[in-house]
């Protein structure tokens, strides 16, 4: 591994009381340097996101579609960034913030170019915290990465790669090449096995009996988590024992896929760690 993801954060600087319900904010507040006092349903956080770590202290909100109220009105942070995700509940932080200004939005998926999308997003979160300069090191630094580890990794390049989350064993999540997995391996100077439409999220589902259309013998990756059974279902599906793509997929940790600059990170030293020594068990 080239780097550890703590080699892109920043060094903590707690003078503002910022809080979020979106994962991806928090995520890209910690890599700032900028640690959120309160994140919505932030055990899940840890499940699904897990690095960069949340604070012991960061008090949980309680679910991100309906935080605990009672929560939000002790809170009083200095402010309340929001993201397009739960732009519905904008009005009810403004309702307990002690101006509406202080509650902003922020969207780092939109129609359009992904990785644009998430350098502009990434800036104007950091300006929201009056930290513009920390968004231009993290780009640096992300975009740094990637090329490095492109010319790391160039004997593993002549395979595309397939890039995949299971929803149950018979159903896929796959991430296209405008997704911001897509967006990284594209970067990395890989070529994506999935060409067709993505949502604005930049994947879309497909079903197993799908996998075996592929002819060109991608490299099957597989991002965690999954439901608890997958892995034994798999072992008695006969079409899944029958896909060429099934004999050396590579399992990557949990990762938020639909994550910012820091899940790119850490899922771009996942698969670098996992081209090279092999991934996951099941």
């Amino acid at each position: 591994m080239l780097f550890s993801y703590r080699t892109f954060a920043q060094v903590n600087s707690p003078d503002l009381k910022v809080a979020t319900l979106d994962w991806t904010v928090a995520e890209t507040l910690l890599a700032l340097g900028q640690p959120p006092i309160a994140v919505g349903d932030a055990e899940s956080y840890r499940t699904w996101v897990s690095v960069p770590e949340l604070p012991q202290h960061t008090l949980d909100l309680g679910t991100r579609l309906q935080p605990n109220q009672e929560l939000l009105a002790k809170l009083q942070p200095d402010r309340f960034i929001n993201s397009a995700m739960f732009s519905n509940l904008t009005p009810i932080l403004q309702h307990y913030a002690d101006q509406p200004q202080q509650v902003n939005e922020v969207n780092f998926y939109r129609e359009g170019e992904i990785w644009q999308n998430q350098l502009a997003a990434t800036r104007e979160l950091a300006q929201f915290i009056g930290k513009p300069q920390r968004a231009e090191s993290l780009i640096q630094q992300t975009e740094q990465l990637f090329a490095q580890l492109k010319t790391q990794l160039t004997p593993y390049q002549n395979r595309t790669l397939l890039l995949v989350q299971f929803i149950d064993s018979r159903h896929l999540r796959v991430y296209g090449e405008n997704s911001l997995f897509g967006a990284a391996i594209r970067q990395m100077g890989f070529r994506n096995a999935w060409t067709a439409p993505v949502t604005v999220w930049g994947s879309t589902n497909i079903g197993i009996n799908q996998l075996a259309e592929f002819k060109d013998n991608p490299r099957l990756i597989v991002i965690k988590p999954y439901p608890v059974n997958v892995p034994t279902a798999l072992e008695h599906n006969t079409l899944w024992q029958h896909l060429p793509l099934s004999k050396d997929p590579l399992v990557l940790p949990a990762i938020w896929t639909f994550g910012a600059l820091p899940s790119a990170q850490r899922f771009a030293l996942a698969l670098s760690d996992a081209l090279q020594q092999g991934g996951e068990p099941w």
